[in-house]
């Protein structure tokens, strides 16, 4: 499908459902730049769980916009109102770039956001491009279950580190968990199963059902390291930003991310040549047995964004397709 379709089905069903001008548009941009780095757990699928949530009312849709509640030297705090968290996001970065320049380091934090942050990579993506370092903590529903836990309570809990480079910049966009939600949503829609030993049944015993595990709940990445790594990003999104955290405190969910200017500390160039030192170190390791190349974070999927660039195509499945069309 060429990416332009794809836009403007995405632009059809948003705004179906309701949703103004801009918020279609900048939906739209986060939907497709994660198929265009083939997160197709973030991408296109995502629109079935935002109607079902507009429908249940768990989405705002109205007139209303985000508000800042308020600003200071180097921190901006603002409202989500429970708009997406795809819109809420864009819409404070446009302001956070801007800031940014006068104080080199700025803090942003984000309350009451409804559904997930959706692809944080392209905000990560951005900031990049301005040659600024980018590091985002995001809650969200999830379904994590804690370590040592039986029962779910928190989100997939994200943490997403953006860094300048020459060409394409590194971003490391990590789930605490070992599946995405989205994973979840993706083999459900394409009646898979997930791999073992990610996720476990509603009575705590492990699946591969992704129906099964929506009920249960997904397991943490390095068992207690992970889940302490989602219990911060929970602490950081939920509780610094004044949103929901984990069960014990409602409200919506949070997002709490830095801009730096790595010329506080040294020239870009020089920052940047050393970055680029780090990549080709890396790149000129010794492989391990089968391995043809190693990757550093994020240059996966640079590399599929520029070849989806520039084929104009990105691939949805006739089964997504489907369900996409039974929404307008």
């Amino acid at each position: 499908m060429k990416i332009s379709e794809a836009s403007d089905l995405s632009g059809k069903i948003l705004a179906k459902l309701g949703f103004r001008l801009e918020e279609v548009e900048l939906i739209t941009q986060n939907l497709i730049e994660a198929e265009l780095v083939e997160k197709k757990t973030h991408g296109l699928v995502r629109l079935i769980s935002i109607a079902s949530l507009v429908v249940a009312g768990k989405i705002t849709v109205n007139d209303q916009d985000i508000a800042l509640i308020s600003e200071h030297k180097a921190a901006l705090h603002f409202d989500g109102k429970y708009k997406p968290g795809f819109y809420a996001i864009y819409k404070s970065l446009e302001k956070a770039l801007s800031k940014v320049k006068e104080t080199g380091i700025l803090a942003v934090g984000i309350k009451d956001l409804a559904y997930a942050s959706g692809y944080i990579g392209d905000y990560a993506r951005l900031a990049t491009e301005q040659n600024l370092i980018f590091v985002g903590f995001h809650n969200s529903p999830g379904h994590l279950i804690p370590f040592g836990s039986s029962k779910d309570l928190w989100g997939t809990n994200p943490i997403t580190i953006g860094v300048p480079a020459y060409g394409a910049p590194v971003i490391l966009d990590m789930a605490s968990s070992k599946s995405t939600f989205g994973n979840l949503l993706v083999a459900k829609n394409e009646g898979k199963i997930l791999a073992e030993g990610v996720a476990v049944a509603k009575n705590g015993e492990p699946t591969t059902d992704p129906n099964e595990a929506m009920l249960g709940g997904l397991l943490p990445i390095a068992g207690h390291k992970g889940s302490g790594l989602a219990f911060i990003v929970e602490l950081l999104a939920g509780g610094l930003s004044n949103s929901r955290v984990g069960k014990a405190v409602e409200g919506g969910w949070g997002s709490f991310y830095l801009l730096i200017d790595p010329t506080l500390f040294r020239n870009i160039e020089d920052f940047k040549n050393d970055v680029q030192k780090a990549i080709d170190e890396l790149k000129n390791a010794p492989k391990a047995h089968g391995v043809k190349e190693i990757f550093f974070p994020g240059e996966q999927s640079f590399l599929n964004r520029q070849k989806n660039l520039a084929t104009d195509q990105i691939e949805v499945s006739e089964k997504l397709l489907f369900e996409l069309k039974k929404l307008f």
